[in-house]
């Protein structure tokens, strides 16, 4: 499974992220590729569907689906409360998805 968790510095979300996208992984025993990539350092055709940071995309799908214009702020999921990363249950529920 292909995984990426994009991001910029000045979100520091991301980390937290990080931390629980591994986590989910290692839980469900899955074999991936994650790929952690700064957007500072990405082209323009690498951003399209960034929905902010951080945006974690699984096969290439973002992990909440956002299908917008790149968006250069910090990101909030809503099914984490409005918080700065996405909640267990969707990285468990994406994960789960895209593995059958």
């Amino acid at each position: 499974m292909d995984i990426e968790l994009l991001y910029f510095d000045g979100c520091p979300s991301w980390r937290t992220a990080w931390t629980e996208l591994g986590d989910v992984i290692a839980e469900l025993g899955i074999d991936a590729t994650v790929r952690l990539r700064n957007i500072d350092r990405l082209g323009e055709a690498e951003l399209g569907g960034f929905a902010g940071s951080p945006t974690i995309r699984i096969e290439g799908r973002d992990l909440a689906d956002y299908d917008g214009p790149p968006v250069m702020a910090c990101r909030r999921y809503l099914d984490n409360e409005g918080r700065g990363w996405p909640g267990r249950r969707l990285l468990r529920q994406r994960l789960e998805e895209a593995g059958r």
